[in-house]
């Protein structure tokens, strides 16, 4: 074994030590753990979170939106063509109109999507009472969100009147365009689509809106993480290419959010680990304090002083890198089981913490990323490093001539 880490070692865990310094030593590794695992455990349930609510998303939304795609008859053979290009793609012209609904007293604004094909049968969602197959089937007929339907207060069978920002000129004068359509179907996404989520088909939507065109063609893919090739793809063929979006840029506030919230937590809880990290030069500093007569000692059997730095460097390591080996396995512990400690405190005391009724998601998901893990193990050995630098120094200046000079005197 290296001298320097044989010295290295005797100062983290020798007994020889003061109860003071070497409670003050437990405490700096106790506090790099705690931060350590608290960082892990909370970046773990917002990648969870954020996981949880874009599959809710993609399950509802296009991936891949196609604009100005021309004729209807056009539309339909890019369709076709992308569904044989694509393995497992669905794709349908489609028609999409901001609106307002109207119930008997209540009235909500909605994004009414209106599809040739029942494309709604690729969208993943869960339907809550009605048969989406039968916007299909009959004519003016709706399908809504569950928010949506509970905000008008209407359910299956019910009317609701929807209205377009467009005026159609009467012998009374100009009136907003408006017809009535029947709630055919109530669906859920788990997710902020349910409060605006409004689909009917194509023909009942083309009447309504008076469109010659389709918007454009709409693709869901069997894997959405693919979309952005699949974009390039098509913007190499258009000669446009705001023509082509992917479901990333049309939430891109969203996700744009949920990465700021990720960056700001993490800033705030790594004030934890600098905190721990810094409280290493305390123990540190008293440790070069309580054993400047061994470091005289061992000057004058001939270690340099670059070595008796390196010796408190590897000290200072030591207890930084036990914090961080057991807030690690702690971290990973709590993440990879938290949905089992919450169900059996929710068991134990009769809570529940994350009511459904009232949270999209009745739980907190995890998901641990290895990448996050290795910053995070990588920041706070760093700031340790840096932390126990100066008492390191400083007991590589201690000089055994006025030592000595201090001891006679």
């Amino acid at each position: 074994m290296p001298v320097e880490l044989d010295i290295a070692r005797r100062l983290s865990f020798s007994k020889a030590q003061r109860s003071f310094t070497r409670w003050v030593a437990v405490l700096s590794a106790t506090g790099m753990a705690v931060g350590v695992a608290s960082l892990i455990v909370v970046l773990s349930v917002m990648n969870g979170l954020a996981g949880e609510l874009t599959g809710r998303l993609l399950n509802a939304v296009p991936h891949v939106s196609i604009m100005s795609t021309g004729s209807l008859v056009e539309s339909r053979a890019l369709s076709k063509r992308l569904q044989a290009d694509w393995a497992g793609a669905r794709a349908s012209p489609f028609l999409r109109r901001q609106v307002m609904l109207r119930s008997l007293f209540v009235s909500a604004g909605a994004e009414l999507s209106g599809y040739e094909a029942d494309q709604s049968s690729g969208a993943n969602v869960t339907v809550v009472d009605g048969d989406l197959a039968a916007l299909f089937t009959e004519r003016y007929g709706v399908a809504l969100g569950d928010s949506l339907a509970q905000q008008l207060g209407v359910g299956v069978g019910d009317p609701v009147d929807v209205v377009l920002p467009e005026l159609s000129v009467t012998p009374l004068g100009a009136v907003p365009r408006y017809r009535r359509l029947k709630v055919l179907a109530v669906v859920s996404v788990g997710a902020s689509p349910d409060s605006t989520l409004a689909w009917t088909s194509y023909e009942t939507l083309q009447k309504l809106a008076r469109a010659r065109l389709p918007d454009g063609v709409q693709i869901r893919l069997a894997d959405p993480n693919t979309a952005g090739i699949v974009a390039a793809s098509l913007i190499a063929q258009f000669s446009e290419p705001s023509q082509v979006t992917t479901w990333a840029d049309t939430h891109q506030s969203l996700f744009a959010a949920i990465r700021m919230e990720k960056i700001l937590v993490s800033i705030l809880l790594s004030a934890l680990i600098a905190v721990a990290a810094f409280s290493v030069v305390s123990s540190l500093t008293m440790s070069v304090s309580e054993k400047r007569s061994d470091i005289v000692a061992l000057r004058v059997m001939g270690l340099t002083p670059r070595r008796v730095m390196i010796s408190f460097l590897l000290h200072g390591l030591m207890l930084a890198i036990l914090g961080v080996v057991v807030g690690t396995v702690l971290g990973l512990g709590i993440a990879m089981n938290l949905e089992g400690v919450m169900s059996s405190i929710e068991t134990l005391f009769g809570w529940s913490l994350f009511d459904p009724e009232v949270y999209y998601i009745g739980g907190l998901p995890t998901k641990i990323m290895m990448t996050d893990v290795f910053i995070i193990i990588s920041g706070a050995v760093l700031l340790s490093i840096a932390a126990a630098t100066y008492p390191a120094f400083r007991a590589s200046r201690v000089s055994p001539v006025r030592a000595l000079e201090g001891l006679q005197a």
